[in-house]
């Protein structure tokens, strides 16, 4: 039995603002992301979340593909949007449906390479001519791999409370999964070039000034500040693209090439 007659606009407003109540910034992005991307597909969305239809969302998806997006891209939308509707079954604003989204894309596809191999990271290893700036992110991008590949938004969030006694333990902003990670020499030294000095944050590294204001903003100019310097270091070095997920991504890859069982590297990365 349904409880209430509500929009699809104004259900989703609800999630993201529980979300952002729960300090899940990233996530309520992701899905105001979604819900501006149906505002601009239908106009207000005043349809319902029981309304929605296997038509309606091979509609969304073939405008969100005249609009240009991967399918990657069409994916994240889509299978947030799935997330939304089963929220609504749960609360009792729908009725579940078999198979509804059957007919739209909600995998992933891999579209470029993005481990490189130990040649890059021993070629980042060495000092850039081109200022401080690059080499900050060099220096940054070999942290990220050295600890685990532990992922940006993470290593900008840490707390200097967070390293202890040689070893950095914290939740993973994404799933909250706790990972402690021991620090070798090499990364010791990087995090003593590149830790805050400022005394007066709680933060281990300086992406994040209380004074400015919205951390979660400010994690995001960080993010496309350090995107946009390994492009650069990329055409530099003469290599393939590189972003904040390749050091990740080459941690695991250069892992399961060296023979450690999955279920080890999946566990060291704070998967689920």
């Amino acid at each position: 039995m349904m409880k209430r007659k509500i929009t699809l606009s104004t259900f989703m407003q609800e999630i993201i603002e529980q979300l952002q109540a729960e300090g899940r910034a990233g996530t309520a992005h992701v899905y105001r992301s979604t819900l501006h991307r149906i505002v601009e597909f239908t106009g207000e969305p005043s349809i319902a979340p029981d309304e929605i239809t296997p038509l309606w969302l091979k509609a969304f998806q073939n405008h969100l593909l005249g609009r240009g997006l991967q399918w990657n891209s069409i994916s994240t939308y889509m299978r947030m949007l799935r997330a939304i509707y089963f929220r609504a079954v749960d609360s009792g604003l729908a009725q579940y449906r078999v198979r509804l989204f059957k007919g739209v894309y909600t995998g992933t596809r891999t579209t470029v390479k993005r481990a490189v191999d130990t040649s890059i990271l021993q070629k980042l290893s060495d000092p850039l001519p081109e200022g401080r700036e690059l080499n900050q992110t060099r220096m940054f991008f070999l942290l990220l791999f050295m600890l685990r590949g532990i992922p940006f938004v993470d290593i900008v969030f840490l707390r200097k409370c967070d390293y202890n006694n040689g070893v950095i333990s914290y939740r993973r902003r994404k799933t909250g999964t706790p990972v402690d990670v021991t620090v070798e020499p090499a990364a010791e030294k990087l995090i003593s070039q590149l830790q805050t000095d400022n005394p007066d944050s709680e933060y281990l590294f300086p992406f994040i000034h209380p004074q400015k204001g919205n951390a979660y903003r400010q994690y995001q100019n960080a993010l496309r500040t350090f995107n946009r310097n390994l492009e650069r270091i990329a055409q530099l070095l003469n290599c393939e693209k590189l972003s904040s997920y390749t050091a990740r991504h080459s941690w695991a890859t250069i892992a399961h090439y060296r023979n450690y069982q999955l279920g080890l590297i999946s566990n060291a990365m704070g998967h689920s």
